[in-house]
């Protein structure tokens, strides 16, 4: 999210340049407008939805119930929690592989380890109450119980390189150990909805319901850049994913229901401009994966998706 800043901006310059010297018809021309395949959890409709802007023969939406995150596991496999538990979902076709239901409460967040475990986070999970997580082990029985005490609604858990897992919860980010202990807290005014560690041990963190923002706070818990996300008329900033080019794709919440009509995707660049959008109408996104180069590059990290 930061380096190049200097380069960045000396090529903006140049870039303007040429195009105050060169005819308005061969600039665009020569514009090539982005385009992106992804997959998105839609609030609106209670769906999951695939879209790929160069092969619109390729889309589909299917019905899930209530999703708040997903993660990729394969090249061709989604896991989403819902209400109730987990889910997996064929990328290609949105064919449901896989329903794991009797967690109880409401899960808002879930997250595939490389030994096979799947963590469940949100709500009076497993019989307890309040913020908690429940684990389950490769035969989908879970293994493990926690209970968070003075976190209210864990929206997002991620692990980090260190070994560690941030939470993101209402007004801060927090960082327990592998004993699920808590190690840093960052406060953060807002409804938090996801928090990732960048590679410069950074965090960025979006706003959640109530607030358009993408903040990285350093260790010490200051900010250190904000995106505000004041070019767009309503919504607010949900998931995200955080491209390898720097460029992160945000969802842009727009409410409840499907009565909504605007943008519920938006791209910006590493100086914060906005380089893509995606509209739909009777839509709310709330997480998103941008699917493009994954066959080449390999599945999005932990920090990414």
């Amino acid at each position: 999210m930061q380096s190049t800043l200097y380069r960045s901006s000396f090529g903006w310059v140049v870039a303007t340049a040429l195009i105050v010297l060169l005819p308005i018809d061969l600039c665009h021309a020569a514009a090539t407008p982005t385009r992106h395949r992804f997959v998105a959890v839609d609030d609106g409709t209670h769906t999951l939805v695939h879209v790929d802007e160069n092969d619109p023969a390729r889309n589909w939406s299917v019905a899930t119930g209530y999703v708040m995150d997903m993660q990729l596991i394969g090249q061709d496999r989604l896991l989403l929690s819902v209400e109730d538990g987990f889910r997996e979902y064929e990328v290609a076709s949105g064919k449901l592989l896989k329903a794991v239901k009797g967690a109880g409460g409401r899960g808002y967040t879930v997250y595939r380890t490389t030994g096979e475990r799947t963590f469940l986070a949100g709500d009076d999970l497993g019989g307890q109450k309040g913020a908690c997580l429940v684990v389950y082990d490769r035969a989908d029985s879970i293994i493990e119980r926690k209970a968070f005490d003075g976190l209210t609604m864990l929206r997002h858990l991620r692990p980090t390189a260190e070994g560690t897992y941030l939470l993101a919860t209402v007004g801060q980010v927090v960082e327990v150990d592998a004993r699920w202990n808590v190690i840093r807290q960052s406060k953060v005014a807002g409804n938090l909805f996801k928090a990732v560690r960048l590679a410069n041990g950074n965090v960025l963190c979006s706003s959640g319901p109530g607030a358009r923002f993408l903040k990285e706070i350093n260790p010490q818990g200051a900010v250190v850049r904000e995106i505000q996300g004041d070019k767009l008329t309503e919504g607010s900033f949900t998931g995200f994913h955080l491209q390898r080019d720097g460029h992160v794709v945000v969802a842009n919440w727009l409410g409840h229901g499907p009565d909504h009509d605007g943008t519920v995707l938006v791209e910006y660049d590493r100086e914060g401009r906005i380089v893509w959008r995606y509209g739909r109408t009777h839509a709310s996104f709330v997480e998103v994966i941008v699917l493009d180069g994954i066959s080449k590059h390999g599945l999005p990290t932990a920090a990414e998706q």
